[in-house]
């Protein structure tokens, strides 16, 4: 199993649910385990899912090959989890792409490079960066409430020498570089967990160049209990010992 693990203070803008503590402590775990998703789910007291299989309109759909082929395209998908928006193209219509300036929505029949290795079946589909230089996932409604875990698989990542760099903007100017996987089809699950509930926030994808690209799927976003509720338990559980022990005597 290849995972890394790194602690950041989060910057920028992020809106916390109990505002004004201190800055939360972001942990992003990068996994290739077969049950890193179902450990993750395990942990989380509530989620969504989204999966971006009802985002397929046009089931292989313009010409063959690159990114001519798609199930469906648009600069930006509104889903379960918050909105997910090209900002920054990578490759344009000269290199091959005429539709440089879409996300994809893709399957096994019309993924290339690799990505198509997020399906599990013919009917799983994904979402594709299109080789982007900027994607954002803008994490707000339909989302109701304060959560503080994100997972999500990502596929393809930095294999043509990109950089791919998570950036979740919430007020102190942090980013989390993933590491080189430099081998065509890489799958690992990604979580990004916080200390503290928040109720809004910006991930962005930060690729280096525009002819690397990756795919996501079945991203959940959820709560894991944060610390001081934990600690809150532990102390519930002590002075119940402590009551026990007072009756016994």
């Amino acid at each position: 199993m290849k995972s890394i693990f790194k602690t950041l203070a989060l910057s920028a803008a992020l809106a916390l649910a109990s505002a004004g503590s201190h800055a939360a402590q972001i942990t992003i775990n990068y996994s290739t385990a077969a049950n890193a998703e179902a450990n993750f789910k395990s942990s989380l007291t509530s989620s969504v899912t989204e999966t971006f299989d009802s985002l397929g309109t046009a089931p292989g759909s313009i010409g063959v090959g690159d990114q001519k082929n798609w199930e469906n395209r648009a600069s930006s998908f509104s889903t379960s989890v918050g909105t997910f928006t090209l900002v920054t193209p990578g490759q344009n219509a000269a290199a091959g792409n005429p539709f440089n300036g879409d996300l994809m929505i893709e399957s096994k029949k019309t993924g290339v490079f690799g990505r198509q290795a997020l399906a599990s079946s013919a009917t799983d589909l994904w979402l594709d960066s299109n080789d982007a230089e900027l994607v954002t996932w803008t994490l707000g409604a339909p989302l109701t409430g304060a959560f503080n875990a994100f997972g999500f698989y990502i596929s393809d990542a930095t294999d043509q020498g990109a950089t791919l760099t998570l950036s979740f903007a919430n007020g102190t100017s942090t980013q989390v570089v993933l590491p080189a996987f430099n081998t065509n089809g890489n799958v690992g699950y990604i979580t990004v967990t916080s200390d503290i509930g928040v109720v809004g926030g910006v991930m962005k994808f930060i690729n280096s160049n525009g002819t690397d690209g990756w795919g996501i799927d079945d991203v959940t976003v959820g709560r894991v209990p944060e610390p001081s509720t934990l600690l809150l338990m532990g102390l519930g559980l002590l002075g119940l010992g402590a009551a026990r022990r007072r009756n016994a005597a």
